[in-house]
């Protein structure tokens, strides 16, 4: 994800939701990897789509893999979703978040995704039905994702029983919606968007493999509608969001109070659905921060990586974790 000096008018991209990046074509091979630095994949190709200009283009991954990874051995899968205000971003600038994970022993994974939005170069205007387009879309592409990748769980080493998803912002947003929302809320919900594009687990590629998601990790990322978490699909989270938030809310709202916007609602609103549920939610409220400004070095933080890959290796090893809000950077790995 690029450092978050973009403009209040490119975060205000990050309510919405994908369109695709170009990559460049490279098959995947098998990985061997005998020690030291951990070993990467990069632009393995998961699927091509049409963007939203109407072209087809090809999507990719980055695969990172632990160092001293043992033969015969499977690890747990951890995906990440760039941000950018789906406008920018790119899957090689989670290297560092990736390389974190991998320390605890996680096979961590970086997308590229569709985006695009037609934003209307200002504050509350912009084409709203885009917005809509660009979310289904990115929601198609990660789903697609995940099955390639379930798909080669004995080439890379990937233990399928454990599946993370997280992002930062946009991400965030995209793995929140990619667990929760389902194919018969959209076309409930969203029928003209849903007979445009197609369903949200038969695009950009035609695999079938299934796949179970076992917690989500959410940097500044939201759902629009709380009510899409029940008790037979809620998910351990862990949260980090600055409760002065003027993208995605902290809680519930709107973009900058754009009335004509989408409502939303962030970590607080989510965490307490969750705990509903009684499953662990974990949020990190971090006082006086903004979207993208959520401490010293943004979205960029080694303590929301580290926390992350502490909370999702307590879920592999089936720790008890208890639901809590803590202040600022209060460290809520034991």
């Amino acid at each position: 994800m690029q450092k978050n000096k973009v403009t209040l008018l490119i975060l205000l991209l990050a309510i919405s939701f994908a369109i695709i990046l170009g990559c460049s074509k490279k098959e995947s091979t098998p990985v061997t990897v005998t020690g030291g630095n951990p070993s990467v994949l990069r632009d393995v190709v998961y699927g091509s789509n049409i963007n939203w200009k109407g072209q087809n283009e090809t999507e990719a991954m980055d695969i990172y893999f632990p160092a001293n990874i043992q033969p015969g051995k499977k690890y747990p899968l951890a995906v990440f979703i760039h941000g950018g205000g789906f406008v920018t971003g790119d899957k090689a600038n989670s290297q560092v978040k990736c390389q974190i994970l991998n320390d605890s022993g996680f096979i961590a994974v970086s997308i590229n995704y569709r985006y695009g939005w037609d934003n209307g170069g200002g504050v509350c205007v912009g084409d709203t039905a885009s917005l809509g387009l660009a979310l289904f879309r990115g929601i198609q592409d990660v789903n697609a994702a995940l099955r390639f990748l379930v798909s080669k769980a004995d080439e890379y080493a990937i233990d399928t029983n454990w599946i993370f998803v997280g992002g930062a912002s946009a991400g965030g947003t995209l793995a929140l919606n990619c667990t929760y929302v389902t194919e018969q809320y959209e076309k409930e919900r969203y029928p003209q968007i849903y007979a445009a594009l197609g369903g949200l687990y038969n695009q950009t590629n035609n695999l079938t493999n299934k796949y179970s998601i076992k917690g989500i990790y959410s940097i500044a990322g939201g759902l629009g509608d709380s009510t899409v978490i029940n008790a037979g699909n809620a998910v351990p989270t862990i949260f980090f969001q600055g409760d002065a938030d003027e993208v995605i809310p902290v809680d519930h709202g709107t973009y900058l109070w754009c009335s004509n916007f989408p409502k939303l609602v962030g970590s607080l609103c989510i965490a307490r659905q969750l705990e509903k549920y009684n499953k662990p939610a974990v949020a990190h409220i971090l006082s006086g921060a903004g979207h993208g400004n959520n401490g010293d070095s943004g979205f960029d933080n080694p303590f929301m990586m580290s926390n992350t890959a502490c909370f999702l290796k307590r879920l592999t090893q089936k720790t008890v974790i208890q639901s809590n809000i803590y202040p600022n950077f209060t460290n809520s790995c034991p």
